[in-house]
């Protein structure tokens, strides 16, 4: 019995050798964790009468100016890191509108440009339904051996194109081949100096010469054989054709006559100024006439009996 009583004795014993600050602050920290569940129990009936209410309108009048200031003095940060923000934001838009905006303009010139040579290609067909015509596209522009006005293009002897055949295009006459490589071939443009073409009237079918003047202008001249023949403003020439095709193929428009000096003295052949349908400044695609036409049956002409 004495041994059971014993235990307690040095519990005792111990509590009280136990330092006074520390029976203090265990003390205190009791009474505030009573104090604290005495609040939430009493202000968990969340009533205008509740005990509670005073102190939080006490804490809300020292607390909430300090807690306004604060809001108003990082109002002006806040503000400040959103139009960055912003102006981030802008600025990527406007670089992807811009990006999908050359992206467009890009697709709109390529889809320009195709319809164009698609156009160019049906008006080259037109001008030559006959011929068997190797489609090129003009790649420079320069002078070529003595020749002064000529255009290099992107067909040669690999796609059949030779010396002396006839170039046109949508318009009509371009030139004709004086050189050639396996991929690229030199066209001599009608108004170099060098250029000669036959030409006939379409109104009266009378023959003459076209010549090149060698001028950026790309005016002709136009010098009739027949001395009889007069020719008019307004008349238009096409080729007349060469022996074998080469190096003019027949019927292929040149130009409209667009003034007439008449004959002076010794000189009695009418010669004509001739601007040509083709522009020499915007040739894009051309044709290289490389097959002859199709040579349809001759009809023969027999004269009636009794007469």
């Amino acid at each position: 019995m004495l041994k059971d009583l014993g235990t307690p004795a040095r519990g005792l014993v111990r509590s009280a050798g136990m330092p006074r600050d520390t029976r203090r602050r265990r003390t205190i920290l009791v009474l505030v964790i009573l104090a604290s569940f005495t609040l939430i129990v009493l202000d968990a009936r969340r009533s205008a009468g509740s005990p509670v209410e005073p102190l939080r309108h006490a804490a809300a009048a020292v607390f909430g100016p300090l807690e306004s200031s604060a809001t108003s003095a990082r109002e002006p940060v806040d503000n400040l890191r959103d139009r960055f923000a912003e102006a981030d934001r802008l600025k990527a838009e406007n670089e992807k509108l811009q990006a999908e905006n050359e992206k467009l303009t890009n697709e709109l010139r390529t889809t320009d440009y195709a319809r164009n040579r698609a156009a160019e290609l049906d008006r080259l067909l037109k001008v030559a339904p006959n011929y068997t015509v190797t489609p090129a596209r003009v790649i420079g522009i320069g002078s070529a051996q003595s020749f002064n006005h000529t255009v290099t293009i992107d067909a040669g002897t690999a796609d059949g194109v030779r010396p002396d055949m006839t170039v046109l295009n949508g318009d009509g006459l371009v030139g004709r081949v004086v050189r050639t490589t396996e991929a690229t071939a030199t066209v001599l443009l009608i108004g170099d100096r060098n250029s000669t073409v036959g030409g006939r009237l379409n109104s009266t079918m009378a023959l003459g010469f076209v010549s090149g003047r060698g001028e950026t202008t790309g005016s002709l001249d136009y010098k009739l054989v027949d001395l009889k023949a007069r020719p008019k403003v307004g008349d238009r020439i096409v080729t007349w054709g060469s022996r074998g095709n080469a190096p003019y193929v027949p019927g292929v428009p040149i130009g409209t006559v667009t003034s007439v000096m008449p004959a002076q003295g010794a000189v009695l052949v009418s010669t004509a100024v001739v601007k040509p349908f083709v522009d020499p400044s915007r040739i894009d695609t051309v044709g290289v006439v490389t097959g002859p036409p199709a040579r349809p049956p001759r009809t023969t002409v027999t004269q009636a009996k009794g007469r």
